[in-house]
């Protein structure tokens, strides 16, 4: 039976990408070497990212080796960042800091509604603020903040910032040539389709380049990276993941195939929809206004005397898998609409749905 995981990530790949990886390379091989390379042109091109400013550096590890690599590897001792957070991810780059010791400092703010650009540009505005953190796409809740919006506000007071994309991505067409964001961080399990592994940090090099020396880690530190992959076209500092990489060029090529961000993020659109839909006819409320909703997950409240735990086993014994753990602060789960998912596909969710509530009944 196939999975279809409606979560934010991992998520279901295509079989395009399964058998992509049915091929071992070397890493010091010409052929891999040029793989790389390939791959991180393409992810500049669809970025739209001016290879000329941007570089796109890889790093082994999930998408937080990403982000802890970029708030390790920039911030000077005399530098301080601020962390604008409205859900777990934020507080996460709270914790990094901390345990590097970098000057941050943390402002939460509801996880149930997006950045409120007239409230944080107090914040933003401060002398003392060198660099300003955000996440795009925040799935805790299912949160889209206005990257345009923040974009504006930090270049108002000529900060640097620093962008979790992780869920964004290649979920909503971004262009860093427009938004000017300096440091942008993805990965390649979320909305490229690809499978876990590598964190991907599209770079401003003006900056990075007087970054070096910064970072207190050997295998986290950014610049040192960079200046690798420039100086060894192909290549990592250390072991790369090459099953993961022969994944995401195939995953990039499949989605440029399929017309590119602007036709996923619809395709994302008209999931979502199917899965409201589904899910409003057995009386579930969306936690978020659809002015602030995400496209690539939904946090639906708890209907009266339900158990997640029974509907979790349900679903997962019909071949789908849910987004398991409830909310700190709300009696609500998460359902995902990214991936290798067709309108088929929620078709029989909804038909394993409507069976489970008649046996429930």
């Amino acid at each position: 039976m196939k999975n279809v995981l409606l979560t934010p990530g991992p998520l279901t790949t295509s079989n395009l990408v399964k058998q992509s990886m049915q091929k071992d390379l070397g890493t010091r091989d010409k052929d891999y070497e040029n793989l790389v390379e390939e791959t991180r042109q393409l992810l500049l091109e669809i970025a739209n990212a001016d290879p000329l400013k941007y570089s796109a550096i890889f790093l082994q590890g999930s998408g937080t080796f990403g982000v802890e690599s970029v708030l390790t590897s920039i911030i000077q001792p005399s530098e301080k960042v601020l962390i604008l957070s409205n859900g777990a991810y934020g507080v996460r780059m709270g914790s990094i800091c901390k345990q590097a010791s970098v000057n941050y400092k943390l402002v939460q703010y509801s996880m149930v509604e997006k950045l409120n650009s007239q409230i944080i540009e107090e914040e933003i505005s401060k002398p003392d603020i060198t660099h300003v953190a955000y996440v795009h796409c925040e799935t805790t809740a299912g949160i889209l903040n206005d990257i345009e919006e923040i974009q504006n506000l930090i270049h108002k007071y000529k900060k640097i910032s620093i962008v979790d994309a992780m869920s964004s991505f290649a979920s909503t067409p971004i262009s860093l040539n427009k938004l000017g964001v300096d440091y942008l961080i993805t990965s390649s399990n979320k909305c490229l389709h690809g499978v876990p592994g590598l964190a991907i940090v599209f770079a401003n090099k003006k900056h990075l380049s007087t970054c070096k020396n910064i970072c207190h880690s050997l295998s986290l530190d950014l610049y040192s990276q960079y200046e690798y992959m420039e100086q060894h076209p192909g290549s990592f500092r250390f072991t790369s993941p090459t099953h993961v990489m022969l994944a995401l060029n195939t995953a990039i090529k499949e989605l440029i195939s399929q017309g590119g961000i602007r036709a996923r993020h619809l395709h994302y659109l008209e999931i979502q929809k199917l899965i409201h839909e589904a899910m409003s006819s057995h009386k579930f409320d969306m936690l978020v206004c659809k002015a602030d909703q995400c496209p690539v997950i939904t946090t639906f409240l708890y209907r009266q005397n339900f158990n997640f735990q029974d509907f979790y086993n349900y679903f997962k014994e019909n071949g789908f898998i849910l987004y398991n753990g409830k909310l700190a602060d709300y009696d609500a789960f998460r359902i995902g609409n990214i991936g290798d998912i067709t309108e088929n596909d929620i078709q029989v969710f909804k038909k394993i749905l409507d069976q489970y509530f008649e046996e429930v009944k």
